[in-house]
């Protein structure tokens, strides 16, 4: 069974995409969850934090999975636990509930996702991958730029619950898609080594671990925004539940946009050089938070900084995941699996120090993004200037 790269991408951008739906739908419904749960809206941006930390669990498990046994068991595994636990929470009455039920949703999540980067590293290598993974990345992007207006909308018409009942749905339909379509491109079985083995191999890995840091510390400044947005622009600024969703769609565009960026520059860049370029930038958009939220400055320059911040990720992700995933062709779901981790517990960590940290100012938000962009810098000087990835023949399974 053959299938195009088109298709190939787009399905797995439909597989990725049920993170940031998961994440960003419900974003814009959070104080109508916090009234009708009656607990503080602080409380309800908890369980973004929990999402992460569950997503992580579902990643560790589900790459070992994936690598022993197929892709596409551990994806038919992963949606089904996400689907019922969706539909579970359309029913929950108590903010614990929810946050157990927030959690046990994600792992589901993880154990799905995890199977996309691995499907591209069965099927590419070196630049070739960095590139697909771009691709996946700008299509993916239309999720959270369009999952706020869509939890708007939904939370309008039909209260916020009705948003887990759209998760839900959306998961089957991945689901359905994706066995009927994707081959299975794991043809190693049960030889790959064990989940520990694995694991441990990969994290001994000083290399691969700090390309994995890189991405991770980019990534939560990026989950510590996401954490706050609703803070930040429907309290602080006051702005309106109907306004919300543009300006958290402003910096998908962004993302997008360097995502282009990256796929045009890749024919001529290395993938390091690339990503340097993007730690840098964030750094640099940090800075200008963090002075923004000292000065008290008005919301058009936050959103500018913010948009800056978030938006170089298209210079860092796909860059930084191929790198890492080009030293272990054979257990690809695993290493992706320790992306997820890392990536996602130290998301929601910095969103957990975040929420310690508040104290109705954009200081400690600010403080906590430009740290991490720092952190992701400091990382990369780990990682040296040797590494160069040499792109292999793309697999005769895949048409253009």
């Amino acid at each position: 069974m053959t299938i195009t790269v088109r298709r190939l991408t787009v399905l797995l951008a439909m597989l990725v995409a049920v993170t940031p739906l998961a994440i960003d739908m419900y974003l814009p419904a959070m104080q109508m969850m916090a009234t009708d749960l009656e607990t503080p809206i602080h409380r309800v941006e908890l369980s973004v934090s929990g999402f992460l930390l569950g997503f992580a669990m579902g990643q560790i498990s589900g790459g070992s999975l994936s690598d022993r046994w197929g892709r596409k068991p551990a994806v038919a595994l992963g949606l089904g636990i996400f689907a019922f636990t969706s539909i579970a929470l359309i029913w929950v009455d108590t903010i614990e509930s929810l946050l157990v039920l927030r959690v046990i949703q994600a792992i589901g999540g993880g154990i799905a996702v995890v199977n996309s980067s691995a499907v591209v590293r069965d099927l590419y290598s070196g630049k070739d991958m960095a590139r697909i993974l771009s691709m996946i990345a700008m299509v993916m992007m239309t999720a959270p730029l369009l999952a706020p207006m869509l939890g708007a909308f939904l939370a309008t018409v039909g209260g916020w619950r009705l948003i887990f009942a759209a998760l839900a749905g959306y998961a089957i339909l991945v689901g359905i898609l994706f066995l009927w379509h994707v081959p299975e491109s794991n043809k190693r079985d049960a030889k790959s080594p064990g989940m520990i083995a694995a694991y441990l191999r990969i994290v001994r890995h000083r290399q691969a671990m700090a390309y994995i840091l890189v991405l991770s510390f980019a990534f939560s400044g990026m989950f510590a925004f996401i954490t706050a947005a609703p803070f930040t622009y429907l309290e602080h600024f006051g702005v309106g539940v109907e306004i919300f969703p543009f300006l958290f769609g402003a910096n998908i565009i962004t993302m997008m946009l360097f995502n282009r960026i990256n796929v045009r520059l890749l024919s001529r860049c290395s993938p390091n050089t690339l990503m340097t370029a993007g730690v840098c930038v964030q750094c640099v958009a940090g800075a200008g938070l963090l002075v923004a939220s000292m000065a008290d400055a008005p919301l058009w320059s936050v959103v500018v900084c913010n948009m800056l911040f978030v938006g170089v990720l298209g210079l860092i992700a796909a860059n930084a995941t191929a790198s890492c995933l080009q030293f272990f062709p054979d257990i690809s779901a695993s290493a992706n699996a320790v992306i997820g981790v890392v990536e996602f517990c130290m998301g929601a960590l910095v969103g957990l120090m975040w929420a310690r940290m508040h104290d109705g100012t954009l200081v400690p938000i600010a403080s906590v993004m430009f740290g991490c962009a720092l952190l992701a810098l400091f990382s990369f000087f780990v990682i040296g200037s040797k590494q160069r990835l040499q792109p292999e023949p793309i697999s005769s399974s895949i048409q253009s």
